[in-house]
């Protein structure tokens, strides 16, 4: 059970800071989604990280905008559901073949989901 963020770049933007990187999945998937744990970003941005740091200080100010991609490979889903803090995110993984179901809650991560390359592209409102 583990969503793992990479940050791969970071654009700070006028009024927002655009987040770009890799999720690495591991472990079971729990059911009703895994925990995104969007301060994971605020340790690898350093330095830059204290505008997205006090962003997410309060939950309303936890990304105003992200998606997960599959960057080729299999045809699995992904999607985020919002949280009450930057911490308690859900991503929520789903099949696209006949069943086309969400993952099997409790169960190993599939295969085909450890193996996908998925990125994330995160919007955080600048306050500083």
């Amino acid at each position: 059970m583990s969503v793992t963020l990479t940050l791969s770049d970071v654009d700070p933007g006028g009024t927002q800071i655009y987040a770009f990187g890799t999720v690495q999945l591991s472990g079971n998937y729990p059911t009703g989604g895994d925990t995104v744990d969007w301060t994971q970003l605020i340790r690898q941005i350093g330095v830059r990280g204290d505008s997205v740091e006090s962003s997410m200080a309060d939950p309303a100010y936890g990304p105003v905008q992200g998606s997960f991609t599959v960057q080729g490979g299999t045809p699995n889903q992904y999607q985020m559901q919002q949280g009450a803090a930057a911490n308690t995110w859900k991503m929520r993984g789903y099949t696209t073949g006949s069943a086309g179901g969400e993952f099997t809650g409790g169960s190993a991560y599939p295969t085909s989901a450890t193996t996908d390359v998925i990125t994330f592209s995160a919007q955080f409102r600048k306050l500083t």
